[in-house]
């Protein structure tokens, strides 16, 4: 700048007073209007240094890049340097995710690579999670260990999404063919592997708050305008009695533990449990254990009574004559138990309540026709052999 247009232009002589007084942007504007871009842009810079705001100091240092000449490499960079390192300290402090917040921070980060300042850069895009950017700025910036632990920590991220994709796609398929036990165990892993994954947590607690357990399942089987209610339950021996029991039979002569049915070298037997009213056989009040041949009906007291027919191989059905329960149905047994009027059987593994098809039979569930097993859940609606099977609990 000539000392004789310094003397003669009003504008500079207003600038310099106007620096010495603290007002930058002020400074800033009247040398822009006396053509000196590199005085403006150094005031804008000195403007940003004394803003508060973050807003403001961003907003100074973005006028001093645009009016800073190319001429200025130096300058020009400081500035770059200083905007970036603003916005990573703010994004440090607390890093919201919406679009403005990372749109600013990868803006910030560009800008630093691009001005030299790789350790920044890196923690930019760490923070942005933008793995391959950061091992690329860690390169350029020579910090050799780091790439290292960066490179190790992404080949293990990969394996992890990588193991994540295969437990999902186990799970769905699994599920579509009725193995819902695969489907539930391939979920528990995967969350494990993905805890913070709200949907797969969501997705595995579904499933479990729809599985039956306690070894018993009820089911409505409708077939035309025919519908009929059964009750398994996978165990002998089983108690009968008002509650407390395998079998519920509501009666006021029930006791709440009434009488045992239980095998005794491949034969039924039915005893009394030492109830209020008696256990009475075809009419007989009975003092120990009897056997149950051939379909018989067993008074609990004066006003319930059962008909208790056996199945075999190893198995019973309950019917309610008498009492508030009357026409309720429960067959029992360890083996599988068939299910009347439709070809297939029920079991109970551990804790799986599965419905096996016979003869070949295929189970309409959903959209998908399957020919096995089946994890039966509380809810679901099969169809076979022209029945509706549906899962009451």
């Amino acid at each position: 700048m000539s000392f004789l247009k310094e003397l003669f232009d009003g504008r500079l002589r207003r600038a310099r007073a106007a620096e010495g007084r603290g007002a930058h942007r002020e400074a800033a504007g009247l040398y822009a209007e006396a053509g000196q871009p590199l005085e403006a842009g150094r005031a804008l810079m000195q403007a940003a240094e004394r803003e508060e705001g973050l807003e403001e100091r961003l907003a100074a240092w973005l006028d001093a890049l645009a009016i800073l000449p190319a001429s200025a490499p130096d300058l020009r960079r400081e500035a770059e340097v200083k905007f970036g390192r603003a916005v990573l300290a703010d994004a440090r402090l607390a890093f919201a995710a919406g679009p403005r917040a990372g749109e600013r921070l990868a803006d910030a980060a560009q800008r630093l690579e691009a001005a030299g300042a790789f350790g920044d850069a890196a923690e930019a895009f760490e923070i942005l999670g933008r793995t391959e950017d950061l091992a690329r700025c860690l390169e350029l910036g020579g910090d050799v260990e780091r790439l290292e632990q960066v490179l190790g920590a992404s080949n293990a991220r990969d394996a992890s999404r990588a193991k994540l994709r295969r437990l999902v796609s186990e799970a769905e398929l699994a599920a579509e063919l009725g193995d819902r036990d695969s489907a539930r165990r391939a979920l528990r892993e995967a969350v494990l592997v993905a805890p913070d994954d709200v949907d797969l947590t969501r997705r595995l607690r579904e499933l479990e708050g729809r599985w039956l357990e306690g070894g018993r399942v009820e089911l409505s089987i409708r077939r035309g305008a025919a519908i009929s209610r059964c009750r398994l339950v996978g165990r002998l021996p089983a108690v009968l009695g008002r509650s407390e029991a395998d079998v519920v039979v509501r009666g006021g002569s029930v006791s709440r533990r009434h009488a045992e049915l239980f095998l005794e070298g491949g034969r039924l037997v039915v005893r009394d449990l030492g109830s209020r009213n008696g256990t009475l056989v075809a009419g007989v009040p009975i003092g120990g254990a009897m056997r149950i041949e051939t379909p018989t009906e067993v008074g609990l007291g004066d006003d319930a009574s059962v008909r208790v027919s056996p199945i075999p191989p190893g198995g019973a059905e309950v019917e309610v004559l008498r009492g508030l329960d009357r026409g309720e149905r429960t067959r029992l047994g360890t083996a599988a138990l068939p299910l009347e009027g439709v070809p297939a059987e029920v079991c109970f593994e551990a804790d799986r309540t599965l419905l096996v098809p016979l003869d070949g039979a295929r189970v309409q569930l959903g959209a998908r026709s399957i020919l096995g097993r089946i994890d039966l859940l509380r809810g679901d609606v099969l169809v076979l052999d022209g029945a509706t099977i549906e899962v009451l609990g």
